[in-house]
């Protein structure tokens, strides 16, 4: 017989229940979701948006773990593979810095903190200072490596192609080389503080100046000033000139002509070739489609240049704010150092010590 005081025990556990029915009916499947993925430990993020892939923008070491356990020091160049490993040139730890597309981290080639000029395979090898990296057609890797070009093999193997004349750069670091991208017919470009070189890989010492000058100290004289190249599938070459514009030249061609903005006038606009200004683009990456993505210094934003008309816009990042900022965009970053594209039109880019995805609304 059912006795006075258990009828409400029974009437409050089925009223409990279908609470908790209609919160998974309102929720969908497992219960409640986060507003927004923040991206943590290499996931994949949120659906469009910014997160961080691996490392801390905030904090820098020797770290190889996955996601944000990983450490970096100083991150600057970036380029991905077919299989979207994201390859890093870590200047401050002298390494070449591999992420899986889970964010698993790992020191690809070189020792991380030991400097040096060694080639040989994996950690035999040493670096001076990594500044830019990338890919060919055939899967190898080239390292801009102080006045020197490295090659990586997929098996991590480290040789030398070519020394470059320090006499062109002089002692200033404003001067030194710290842009480099491949074509598909076994030429380098290389940009630095005074030039931009076309180089041969079978015949560095052949090498074609696109043009020369002196670009305009933007850090201060005593810092790198990178200026970045990317080389479309038709070996049309795009470079941040010495005048603070975009120009490019095609396959062959012995010099560049401006593509977008106007020569010495430094800004923060979106628009048209003529109208749209930058502050320096310090690295360029290149989609399927031939859209252009510039890393802009100083205003700390990620500009997208369409081709052929030259449009540009400004998908990421905040003028002048220099904190990370993930989520929804447009977000912000901690300071850009270099951005790369992968297959599917994901970027990434180095963010104060941490490297960051980039999904843009297709």
């Amino acid at each position: 017989m059912t006795t006075p005081s258990a009828v409400p025990a029974r009437l409050r556990v089925r009223l409990l229940c279908a609470g908790i029915a209609a919160l998974l009916c309102a929720c969908g499947p497992g219960g409640p979701k986060r507003e927004t993925d923040d991206g943590k430990d290499g996931d994949s993020g949120p659906s469009t948006g910014i997160s961080v892939l691996a490392g801390d923008a905030a904090t820098g070491g020797t770290v190889d773990r996955k996601g944000t356990a990983a450490r970096f020091n100083t991150p600057r160049g970036l380029a991905v593979d077919t299989n979207g490993n994201v390859y890093v040139a870590d200047e401050g730890n002298a390494a070449i810095r591999k992420i899986a597309p889970d964010g698993t981290v790992s020191t690809f080639a070189g020792v991380a903190g030991s400097s040096g000029t060694a080639d040989g395979k994996g950690n035999r090898a040493r670096f001076t200072q990594p500044t830019a990296v990338t890919i060919d057609g055939s899967g190898d890797l080239y390292v801009l490596d102080g006045t020197t070009i490295r090659k990586i093999t997929s098996d991590g193997t480290v040789t030398t192609v070519t020394r470059l004349s320090f006499g062109n750069f002089g002692i200033d670091p404003q001067n030194m080389p710290a842009g480099i991208a491949a074509d598909n017919n076994g030429n380098l470009y290389v940009t630095s503080g005074v030039d931009t070189r076309r180089i041969p890989v079978a015949n560095p010492n052949r090498a074609t100046t696109l043009e020369t000058g002196a670009v305009a100290p933007i850090y201060g004289t005593s810092q790198l000033v990178p200026r970045g190249v990317v080389v479309d599938p038709d070996g049309t070459v795009y470079v941040a000139d010495l005048f603070r514009t975009l120009s490019r030249a095609t396959s062959g061609a012995t010099a560049l002509t401006t593509f977008v903005g106007a020569r010495n006038q430094a800004g923060n606009a979106d628009g048209n070739a003529s109208t749209a200004r930058f502050q320096q683009l310090i690295a360029l990456a290149i989609d399927k489609d031939g859209n252009l993505y510039g890393a802009d210094a100083i205003n700390n934003t990620v500009r997208k240049i369409t081709t052929p008309d030259g449009i540009v816009a400004t998908p990421a990042g905040t003028a002048a704010s220099t904190t990370l900022r993930t989520g929804k965009l447009p977000g912000s970053f901690a300071q850009l150092r270099g951005i790369a594209v992968d297959g599917s039109g994901n970027l990434y880019a180095s963010s104060g010590n941490a490297v960051v995805k980039i999904v843009l609304a297709q």
